[in-house]
């Protein structure tokens, strides 16, 4: 009886025990459809839908905000350029940092993801990778003063979960890596800046945007050369697939060659320069920021672009004087300071607001298809040569089949002029100063100055 007993009991505890299995196994498969969502949408969606949507992080490597009207940066003009070639709209959006990049790409609320992350990075390991759009080298940076410490007993602020936190921590296991959470390039640079750690680490890219804020830190060593690359939904191989082949294109036409040197930061940052642009800062600036700020508001511009333009004009010296005879802190000629009302060039005040007021004349030249960051960028370029030779070099572009509304485009054929030379390196200087000055008087980042989180980009 015992017998019979024991084995209808054993008999229903497997069922039981079997059941149980079954339903937690049906259970955890459900939980994983709820959370991880199988997403398969094919090009021919993103097209019916008309929209590309893009989500990224911002930095130098990515985008930056360029105020109301939208972004600007490297992976701006490629994500512009792709979205053009597939004629839709290109939407782009902000996110905090790349784990909600990839949430947002494994969900199938954004169909390409920009994060600045190497493409080996641990965290993209759930999404599609494409090729690479630019190169970049880790490097160790580390305070211009002081003797760090060995490798193998120095403290390393480095980005939690990182493909640089494993690589150390498997050459370097003495090491003490202080792995942060959603590491920013500022917040890694403040901990070396402060004393907390002896080295952080970051790529190259990374730390010439952030040196002109960092002047007592330097370059260490490098570590590994990694690459930088689009994050696609998983699964979406006909996406992936013209990513490719459009990064391709771009990089064998000499667009992406073209695009890194303009966005990159070449020599405007280097030891001398950092030092130089620091001391103005804190000596020369306090003189005329409220002007700047003042006239800014007036013609409806960033006060840093103002400013920055001075800053390449005079470096923010009211007293010089250029080799053809241009004076005052806005290099005004005296054609143009008598069409902007200004009687004395060499007053900063005077100065700054006709340089202001030929900005805005020259922006409202542009026509209204051009759109931002493009017309920033040729009326720079007016500013420094004249709005005609702008307006010629619009008149190549659309002759030889380029677009007119691009400054890309336009920079090509600008060549041909006289003085373009000048205008072209002018135009990219300043747009370092100007980045220089948007991260050093915003609250923690590029990403404090941004006015929206969310661009429609025409």
């Amino acid at each position: 009886m015992n017998t019979t007993r024991n084995w209808i009991l054993l008999t229903v505890f497997t069922i039981l025990s079997f059941l149980a299995v079954k339903w937690l196994a049906a259970y955890q498969e459900r939980k994983n459809t709820i959370t991880e969502p199988s997403v398969n949408i094919d090009i021919s969606e993103i097209k019916a839908r008309g929209t590309l949507r893009v989500i990224g992080v911002t930095g130098p490597t990515t985008f930056l905000p360029h105020g109301a009207e939208g972004a600007r940066g490297l992976q701006y003009e490629l994500l512009r350029k792709f979205a053009e070639n597939l004629q839709v709209t290109l939407i782009i959006e902000q996110a905090p940092n790349a784990e909600s990049v990839v949430r947002a790409l494994k969900s199938g609320d954004a169909d390409i993801g920009i994060t600045g992350l190497s493409s080996d990075d641990p965290r993209l390991a759930k999404v599609q990778i494409s090729e690479p759009y630019l190169e970049v080298k880790q490097q160790l940076i580390e305070r211009v003063e002081k003797e760090a410490n060995p490798l193998t007993e120095a403290r390393i602020a480095v980005s939690k979960n990182s493909a640089e936190a494993i690589e150390l921590a498997i050459d370097n296991p003495q090491a003490d890596l202080i792995e942060m959470r959603n590491a920013t390039p500022e917040k890694l640079l403040q901990k070396v800046n402060s004393g907390d750690v002896d080295f952080a680490v970051m790529n190259d890219a990374e730390f010439a945007a952030h040196r002109a804020a960092f002047p007592e830190l330097k370059v260490s060593s490098g570590l590994n050369t990694t690459q930088l690359a689009w994050a696609v939904r998983p699964k979406d191989k006909s996406l992936l697939r013209l990513a490719n082949r459009f990064l391709r294109d771009v990089n064998e036409d000499g667009t992406l060659k073209r695009l890194t040197a303009f966005y990159g930061q070449g020599n405007t940052f280097n030891t001398l320069g950092v030092k130089n642009f620091q001391r103005d800062m804190q000596d020369r600036l306090p003189l005329y920021k409220s002007k700047f700020q003042q006239q800014a508001n007036k013609q409806e511009m960033d006060w840093r672009l103002l400013a920055a333009i001075g800053y390449q004009e005079s470096k923010w010296d009211s007293t010089a004087i250029s080799p053809t005879g241009v004076s005052g802190l806005m290099m005004l000629t005296k054609g143009t300071a008598k069409e902007m009302g200004v009687t004395n060039r060499d007053n900063p005040s005077q100065s700054i607001e006709g340089g202001a007021a030929y900005y805005k004349i020259i922006a409202e030249k542009l026509p209204t298809t051009v759109h931002e960051p493009d017309r920033t960028w040729m009326t720079l370029a007016a500013y420094n040569m004249g709005y005609a030779h702008v307006l010629k070099a619009r008149k190549i572009s659309q002759t030889h089949g380029d677009d007119p509304d691009k400054w890309l485009d336009v920079s090509r054929h600008l060549r041909q002029l006289p003085r373009a030379g000048q205008a072209l390196v002018y135009v990219q200087e300043v747009r370092r100063y100007y980045d220089a000055l948007l991260l050093t008087t915003s609250q923690d980042s590029w990403v404090a100055s941004a006015d929206k989180q969310r661009w429609v980009v025409q």
